[in-house]
């Protein structure tokens, strides 16, 4: 009798020890999530301070280019102190106009000089109110895009007329608004090789997005204008240039409705989302929405 008795402790020990045990890892697959994400929560004194953001949170969504041309054509590491060059706008306007409609704001610039700051593959990045110190009466946005892990820039680059990125070294930014020498300013995709566009003479590029609007035709929607905040470079028959920025929720037919009646010639997607700023004159037009740093800015003076 007592022999049994003892066997029912032992077995109502192993048990308890048992149910402590399951009891014990399950607080712990329970309570770690939590204190994971904790830890991945910034703290709030750093809200302000200019960031970073993984690309892999970004819902931008890039069209391709089926056909990327390649060549031999030599590269640079830097294409040496930003340059300005001497758009050549026909007929007469001010110098800047405000064509601001509803969630976008819009800027046409005639007879301007322009500048990209980027002149190298792995530029500076700043953020708006760094550039507009630098150069304070002028009228500055936002350009290509890059890697927002390492600071690369995507897509095709030129600056002084010299090459650093060429097509099919990222597999974003597969179109470009260029800025050649004799002032002139036109659009190209992949399929036109880098040492075409340099014997045209290109001076300045700026990559990321599809063409909306080329030579004057409208393109399909490729689902590279999304609901989020967009920037574009675009230009007109009188070679005016145009900077915008389209809020959260415009998309590509809000876009397109509100430039209908602009007569653009070209119309280029640049870097969107928290990248997406533009000043003018000393004063913010569109803020970063997270205060990030970017790689390229369009200064115009």
């Amino acid at each position: 009798m007592k022999r049994n008795q003892k066997k029912k402790s032992k077995a109502w020990l192993i048990w308890l020890l048992l149910v402590i045990i399951v009891a014990a890892i399950a607080a712990v697959l329970i309570v770690k999530p939590f204190s994971k994400s904790k830890t991945t929560t910034a703290p709030s004194s750093s809200k302000n301070a200019p960031i970073k953001v993984n690309p892999s949170q970004s819902a931008t969504i890039i069209s391709s280019s089926s056909v990327v041309a390649s060549d031999d054509t030599q590269k640079v590491a830097s294409a040496g102190e930003a340059g300005w060059v001497q758009v050549k706008s026909k007929g007469t306007a001010d110098k800047f106009t405000d064509m601001s409609k509803g969630d976008v704001t819009i800027y046409k610039a005639h007879n301007p000089k322009v500048l990209k700051t980027a002149t190298s593959d792995n530029p500076t990045l700043q953020v708006l109110p760094d550039v507009m110190a630098q150069y304070p009466n002028a009228l500055i946005m936002n350009t290509s895009g890059f890697n927002m892990s390492t600071g690369q820039i995507t897509g095709f680059q030129i600056n002084n007329g010299k090459l650093f990125t060429n097509w099919g070294e990222n597999k974003r930014a597969n179109t470009a608004f260029v800025i050649n020498k004799d002032g002139s300013s036109t659009v190209y995709d992949s399929s036109t090789p880098a040492s075409e566009i340099l014997a045209k003479g290109a001076e300045q590029s700026y990559s990321f997005g599809s063409i909306l609007i080329k030579n004057g035709v409208v393109q399909p929607d490729d689902g590279s204008v999304n609901w989020m905040i967009h920037s574009y470079l675009a230009n007109d028959a009188d070679n005016n240039i145009y900077v915008m920025v389209a809020a959260t929720g415009v998309a590509y037919q809000g876009i397109m409705d509100t430039v209908s009646d602009m007569h653009l010639k070209d119309l280029v997607v640049m870097d969107g989302g928290g990248s997406s700023q533009m000043g003018f004159k000393g004063q913010t037009l569109v803020a970063s929405q997270d205060n990030r740093q970017v790689g390229d800015f369009i200064v115009l003076k």
